[in-house]
């Protein structure tokens, strides 16, 4: 009876992660927000504002995605598989093509069940390197903090990316599949911002993954913390949520809608059929139709320079 019972906790053990999953399921947004009536004819990008009122899940559910988000990991990755632009080359070529170095792009995945918990149109973030071809061209392939990833971005990993279990280089294929649109955008800072910039980010290659999204900690970086940390000229809102200040993939495509110190320079999205790229007025129709009215308790934002800046 003893060992049956132990069995059986085993077994409940093993499971323990899908029916927490299965229950945080329930939990899901819609894509569309079912009040968004469409842009008005007048839309002004430069106007444009999202992300307010971020907490619109419960939060019980905020805090147990937090701390059994590691638990999780391997039930709700979308790395590499899964995403609808995995099934159209010719779209990762046009992102290919468009891309540069240091180009900072935002990725939605919302024909995904762990992307509809998250609030935000955009739910990833992550930077182009570059090929050293690209590198080169734009003189940074001489960089100091370049010298110990150069094999890697000659194999092809030409992403900075901040997933579990830590913050990576990663091939645009592999980034780009396991998602379904992708808004490619340029930050407008100087030559000597971007040398700066590329420092600080390969210094973040190889840290844990930020599991509680928390940007006043040091011991691990979010994905939009890697951009954040890397570009603080760029003066991102970082919103306080649930207890921590964050900065949402949103908002940086939404400083990139009002070319606040970012441009846009291509959106590509894919559907179960097709593709296409919308442009500035796609993106900012699928950010203002996720958010729908903003109703909610406005959210307190900060900048990263008020949060101080992590000993690199």
């Amino acid at each position: 009876m003893g060992g049956m019972r132990t069995g059986l906790w085993a077994t409940i053990k093993r499971l323990m992660p899908a029916l927490v999953l299965l229950g945080l399921a329930a939990c899901t947004m819609p894509v569309v927000h079912p009040d968004f009536e469409g842009l008005p004819p007048d839309a002004d990008p430069s106007e444009f504002t999202c992300c307010q009122d971020p907490e619109r899940q419960p939060r019980w559910f905020a805090d147990l995605a937090r701390n059994m988000g590691e638990t999780l990991e391997p039930l709700t990755s979308d790395d590499g598989h899964g995403g609808l632009l995995a099934a159209r080359p010719e779209a990762q070529a046009r992102v290919a093509d468009a891309a540069r170095p240091l180009d900072i792009m935002v990725f939605a995945a919302k024909s995904q069940m762990v992307s509809r918990m998250i609030p935000g149109w955009f739910t990833h973030s992550a930077v182009y390197l570059g090929t050293e071809k690209e590198l080169r061209a734009a003189g940074l392939w001489n960089h100091p903090a370049l010298a110990p990833f150069r094999d890697d971005i000659r194999a092809g990993r030409v992403v900075v990316d901040g997933v579990p279990p830590k913050v990576r280089l990663a091939s645009l294929e592999d980034v780009l599949s396991g998602r379904d649109a992708v808004l490619v955008t340029r930050p407008e800072v100087t030559a000597s911002e971007k040398s700066a910039a590329l420092g600080t980010m390969l210094s973040l290659v190889g840290r844990p993954f930020d599991f509680h999204f928390d940007f006043e900690t040091c011991d691990s970086y979010a994905c939009t913390e890697v951009i954040c940390r890397s570009f603080p000229g760029l003066k991102f809102p970082i919103r306080e949520s649930y207890g921590a200040f964050a900065l949402l993939p949103d908002d940086i495509a939404a400083k990139a809608i009002r070319g606040d110190g970012l441009r846009i320079v291509d959106y590509v999205r894919a559907t179960e059929d097709d593709w296409r790229a919308p442009g500035l007025t796609g993106a900012m129709e699928d950010v203002a139709g996720f958010w729908g009215p903003q109703t909610g308790p406005v959210a307190r934002v900060t900048t990263a320079a008020a949060l101080g800046t992590c000993p690199l």
